[in-house]
């Protein structure tokens, strides 16, 4: 073997090896950012949450003055003023009195009701409005990933490349390659550096996505995603059924607007039943008397205009039958989606499956191959370039498939209510 030759093997094996070998300390020395962490950023800070959160506050606050009762009434009356006079001072007698609405028995727990219902409403539609910020979080964080695994791998495979075109300029230079393969390699070296640009603009876009998510000025510095292991679903779809029967908070809040409902319509029947007015009353006699008086009264509501109220309950029966009717529309889509996002879910992972354990083996063991068989001269150099590119695409689809199987995970979380992976 002369000594030409010798270099290029060694050449040759160091391309093939820096393939899978990340030697750049800058990325290990880059700031990194983990999917807890924007999660529970988003919780603290994200605004739609928060706005939801404080409606939520609003209602719960509403409990309490719906089960109070009206507040009180005092006046006082000047009697007995002499005609032309026009002071309040020259009334011979004044008369206090204290007022105080009281609701027949059961209404005002029946208003306390329907408002801790309407707040319970209000707290799970905080939290739908919190799952669904989570989800947009967790797929925004796994695009990113998938951008910075893609920027990765197309630095690595300029490195390999340039390689490659140093092995194809020495085999020109001693005649055994055509100039037709050093220019191939300045090609495909140009594409890759095109396909850069546009994985740079997509990372921004996507790290602007997360700020906005996150309310963080658009240009915030984000790190880089950590490196992600996709977990298994072990859950069945009987499983997962009743996981969102029971959490789902969108489903949960269809339930608290039926009993909402129920009691709305006993409040309405409650309307036939009268109100009370109890009043006492004590008065200033004129001078010269030497004694006071006072009195007690006691009004009650005649709910004549009893069709009134007959609307009313009318109203309140068809709200409580568009309430059931709603829960079990609602009931049905869950139950769909679930089985729905349950495919998607099997269906990316097993893509990611497939790369992993055999795709990407068989793609790395191909490469090599025809890394020896170039520099054997079994094989061209555009045999080469095919097999690198092959690697190439190998990985970007085995990193695009963990992507998809993160996005489709969060979307399956947020139908069925809870953290499937915790």
């Amino acid at each position: 073997m002369t000594m030409r030759s010798g270099h290029i093997i060694i050449i040759l094996i160091t391309a093939v090896v820096s393939l899978f070998v990340v030697t750049n300390f800058c990325e290990a020395e880059e700031t990194r950012i983990t999917l807890d962490e924007v999660v529970r950023e988003a919780k603290e800070k994200n605004p739609e949450i928060l706005e939801a959160k404080e409606r939520w506050l609003a209602a719960k606050s509403n409990i309490w003055q719906a089960r109070t009762w009206p507040d009180p009434q005092f006046g006082i009356m000047w009697e007995d003023i002499p005609r032309g006079e026009y002071s309040l001072g020259e009334a011979n007698m004044r008369t206090y009195s204290l007022s105080q609405k009281i609701p027949f028995p059961g209404k005002m727990t029946l208003k306390g009701r329907v408002a801790n219902r309407s707040a319970q409403m209000d707290y799970q539609m905080y939290k739908t409005r919190e799952l669904g910020i989570i989800t947009e979080v967790k797929k925004a964080y796994f695009k990113l990933f998938f951008i910075h695994k893609s920027i990765e791998i197309n630095q690595r495979n300029k490195d390999l490349l340039k390689k490659f075109a140093s092995i194809a300029e020495t085999k020109y230079a001693v005649g055994k390659a055509p100039q037709h393969d050093v220019l191939q390699a300045q090609v495909e070296l140009s594409l890759l550096t095109d396909e850069l640009i546009t994985f740079e603009q997509e990372k921004d876009a996507a790290e602007a996505r997360l700020n906005a998510i996150l309310n963080r000025p658009a240009l915030s510095p984000l790190g880089k995603p950590e490196e992600w292991e996709a977990v298994p679903l072990k859950l069945e779809y009987e499983d997962l059924e009743k996981l969102a029967l029971e959490n789902r908070p969108e489903l949960k809040r269809m339930d608290y607007a039926v009993e909402r409902s129920k009691s709305a319509l006993n409040l309405a029947r409650a309307d036939f039943l009268p109100d009370f007015t109890l009043t006492y009353r004590w008065s200033e006699m004129p001078p010269g008397t030497d004694w006071d008086k006072w009195d007690v009264l006691l009004m009650m509501d005649i709910p004549l205009w009893f069709w009134k109220q007959s609307y009313g309950v009318s109203e309140a029966r068809s709200e409580k039958n568009r309430a059931e009717a709603g829960y079990q529309a609602m009931k049905n889509m869950v139950l769909f989606q679930v089985q729905d996002a349950l495919v998607r879910v099997d269906s990316s992972w097993r893509r990611a499956s497939l790369f992993k354990t055999s795709i990407l083996p068989q793609a790395e063991q191909t490469i090599r191959a025809a890394g020896i068989a170039y520099e054997t001269e079994k094989v061209d150099f555009l045999t080469l370039i095919r097999s690198q590119k092959m690697y190439q695409d190998a990985e970007l689809k085995y990193y695009n498939s963990l992507m998809e199987y993160g996005q489709n995970l969060a979307d399956l979380e947020v139908i069925v209510g809870i953290d499937l992976v915790e």
